[in-house]
């Protein structure tokens, strides 16, 4: 089942704010540890990148992002025209 394009973009606007949620908490809980705000900073982007590319792949790997209308096809070289 393919989805339509506008809630494709709601998928990733959910899994960019679950992202940012990630990041944000990675970053004050590696600041209350005594990291200097720098290095939290950089922790925190660090867990919003590995969280947003987990939630696209799993979403792509599910189907759930690609080709709003599935018209893609596979190219088969037995489709050409022949001569």
């Amino acid at each position: 089942m393919r989805l339509t394009f506008p809630v494709q973009v709601l998928l990733v606007i959910v899994s960019f704010m679950s992202s940012l949620l990630i990041a944000v908490l990675a970053g004050v809980l590696s600041h209350s540890t005594g990291t200097q705000v720098a290095g939290a900073v950089l922790y925190g982007g660090g867990a919003f990148i590995a969280w947003m590319t987990l939630c696209v792949t799993v979403l792509t790997a599910l189907g759930l992002l690609g080709n709003p209308r599935g018209n893609a096809r596979a190219h088969n070289p037995s489709d050409a025209p022949s001569a």
